[in-house]
């Protein structure tokens, strides 16, 4: 018979740290996939579309789990809440940006498979509370 012993706050930090990064990497690896599936169905348009679309998602939410989780050892609650207001509002304005850097820098565009990409990895994030639980 084992008993679980309850996690100390730092340690229930760390594991709640371990499981957001592993699921944008998750997140990663299944627009990459997807996009792959979606080159050998359709074309490379439609992939690097879709993909760019789904980067523009994840990796702004790479930089608000890094706001959030980035530092080491345990920090004020006012410390924590301010990162994590800068995270969403950087993450905001970072995803503003690479929707336009996408829009104005890669020609040709599939405009929907990019919506699609994008949406997908929005919609991912409803799976993190199935991910996130362990």
């Amino acid at each position: 018979m084992t008993h679980n012993k309850p996690l100390s706050a730092s340690a229930l930090l760390a594991a709640k740290k371990r499981a957001v990064f592993r699921f944008v990497g998750l997140q990663l690896v299944l627009a990459f996939f997807l996009s792959v599936g979606i080159f050998v169905i359709f074309d490379g348009l439609h992939a690097y579309s879709f993909l760019a679309g789904a980067l523009a998602s994840v990796l702004p939410s790479l930089y608000m789990a890094w706001r959030v989780f980035g530092h080491a050892g345990t920090r004020a609650a006012k410390d924590v809440v301010r990162s994590f207001y800068r995270g969403e509002a950087g993450k905001l304005v970072l995803t503003a940006l690479l929707l336009m850097a996408v829009f104005i820098f890669i020609k040709p565009l599939s405009a929907g498979a990019l919506f699609a990409g994008f949406g997908i990895a929005i919609l991912s994030h409803w799976l993190s509370p199935l991910l996130l639980k362990h």
